[in-house]
């Protein structure tokens, strides 16, 4: 039956592509006009001191792997062309649109200084997906910035600022007119778009710009209200979204600061991304950012990307800093590290498993409470668990969540105990994009279940897990449950001298313990991937 169902919507979805419209490209756009500016200087200042000796044609990787042509229309990984197709295989484990759709951001361009792009080389598919599109118009305007600081770069339209200007027109263009502010979620995509469509109005003047600003303004106001939970922190439930957001956010902040100093809007981006500061900050150890939920690498800052090292993160924190001239980054730590007491089962009618114990904290460590993203942090600078246990992501949608509820990390002495194995892929290979994401792959309750085969067409879905619950959390205690295709799980976590003792709680699915940790794999379970397409 299932089989059926999944037919019947490859057909549905293979029609409706075939009988939409061509991708349209914009013929007429409006004359921008450069104005006086300062919000390039945050820019330059953050390259000033920057390793940006890289030669384009040279020394491109995508998803790190390596490229000899910038202009693609092909998925390098599996070799299928895109190019002047009308039907993208989306869900089809043929090929990752992904891979040409990053090749189109043209991010390189922050790094390179050197080698050439040729526009008239570009494929179809890099018109196709409205974000890209919105991602490679605020590189080609941190480009202009390069130029008119006299800094060498690569060469895009043989770096003619007049027409360089008038393709930002195009694109700005083409963004206005393919907003993905539609559908039963509308996240991280219209949030880039409008990132992008603020920093060309901060940067350019043209018929109707301040009418402009404030439509898209105030629809950046109720995106923050729609994305953004109460304390701050993002609803896709995904530490790198988390990231990425809080990326588009400074550029929002400084984009309406050129226009509006003074509106009402800055001090609720100031709060938000002082506020993500302040969790991805607890969740990076080594310099990595923990991989909660989905992580697609994406960046918009790219000179501080490193492709070697895709999750070393401290380079957001200091460009917050930056952000905020080096002042102290004020925020009420109090209201993530409340303690949580709530009233418990009894637990002596449950069948219950322990796993092995781990001894972890060597010295004292701060608990810290992230309940409306769903993670609890016991650490010092040395040594580190967290759990997830809070609401599915995208208001329960869990278009970037993983089958993670209950799960833990931990590390300690410079290694891994338990890891989160990360995303892998996302369409190009369901059945690897659904084992990144199982229970399975995360060091969660050991169920002994099976769950039902996840359809196609439900990548970007979570149809087997309920949100989590934390029925107590202090600085040696956590309960907390969830359900998992409708039986419930109780995770009991306490720490006594120092020795993390887990149990597990169930009369509804048989559980199993783990006799050994993952101490001899860096705290990998069974296969890792530390950025999109990069696999273990």
């Amino acid at each position: 039956m299932n089989s059926f169902k999944t037919l019947l919507r490859k057909i549905k979805y293979t029609a409706t592509h075939l009988l939409k419209p061509s991708v349209k490209i914009p013929s007429e756009f409006r004359l921008l006009s450069r104005r006086t500016t300062q919000h390039q200087n945050f820019f330059q200042n953050c390259k000033s001191g920057q390793d940006n000796e890289f030669n384009l044609d040279d020394n491109l990787k995508i998803f790190g792997k390596y490229s000899d042509n910038y202009e693609i229309s092909k998925d390098i990984f599996s070799n299928f062309d895109f190019s002047n197709k009308k039907l993208k295989p989306a869900f089809f484990n043929k090929a990752d649109v992904k891979v040409p759709y990053e090749a189109s951001r043209l991010q390189y361009l922050q790094k390179a200084d050197s080698g050439t792009i040729d526009v008239n080389k570009f494929p179809l598919i890099y018109w196709n997906s409205p974000m890209d599109v919105a991602i490679r118009n605020i590189n080609l305007i941190f480009h202009l910035f390069n130029i008119e600081a006299g800094q060498k770069t690569a060469e895009i339209l043989g770096n003619n600022i007049d027409l360089l200007m008038t393709y930002i027109s195009q694109h700005f263009e083409y963004i206005r007119n393919n907003l993905e502010n539609n559908g039963n979620v509308v996240g991280n995509h219209y949030l880039i778009e409008l990132t992008s469509i603020l920093l060309t109005i901060a940067t350019f003047e043209f018929d109707g710009h301040k009418e402009e600003f404030f439509y898209y303004k105030n629809e950046l106001i109720q995106e923050l209200d729609r994305q953004f939970h109460n304390d701050g922190t993002n609803f896709e439930g995904s530490t790198h979204y988390s990231a990425f957001v809080t990326e588009a956010l400074i550029i929002c902040k400084l984009a309406i600061e050129e226009i509006e100093p003074n509106s009402e809007i800055i001090s609720r981006i100031d709060q938000i991304i002082k506020s993500n500061r302040y969790l991805l900050s607890k969740l990076i150890n080594n310099g990595e950012l923990s991989q909660i939920g989905d992580n697609d690498s994406g960046r918009l800052f790219y000179f501080n990307f490193d492709e070697a090292a895709p999750l070393k993160m401290m380079w957001l924190m200091d460009l917050i800093d930056v952000l905020y001239q080096n002042s102290s980054i004020d925020i009420d730590e109090q209201k993530f590290q409340f303690q949580i007491n709530s009233k418990l089962p009894n637990l002596d009618n449950f069948k219950k498993v322990t796993h092995k114990p781990i001894k972890l904290f060597s010295k004292e460590y701060e608990s810290y409470s992230f309940e409306e993203f769903g993670i609890y942090i016991w650490r010092n600078d040395k040594e580190y668990l967290s759990i997830r246990c809070g609401p599915v992501g995208q208001n329960g949608i869990g278009g970037h969540s993983h089958y993670d509820q209950l799960s833990i990390e931990s590390f300690k002495d410079n290694k891994w105990i338990a890891r989160d194995p990360g995303t892998g892929t996302y369409t190009d290979d369901i059945e690897t994009r659904n084992r990144f994401r199982s229970l399975e792959y995360h060091w969660g309750p050991k169920a002994k279940m099976k769950f039902p085969k996840e359809d196609e067409f439900d990548c970007f879905k979570l149809n087997y897990m309920s949100d989590g619950t934390v029925l107590k959390f202090d600085n040696n205690n956590f309960v907390g449950f969830a359900e998992f295709n409708g039986k419930k799980i109780i995770r009991k976590i306490s720490v006594d001298n120092g020795e993390i003792s887990i149990e597990d709680f169930s009369n509804d699915v048989e559980l199993g313990e783990y006799t050994s940790w993952g101490e001899k794999n860096d705290g990998i379970k069974v296969k890792f991937s530390n950025g999109y397409k990069r696999i273990s």
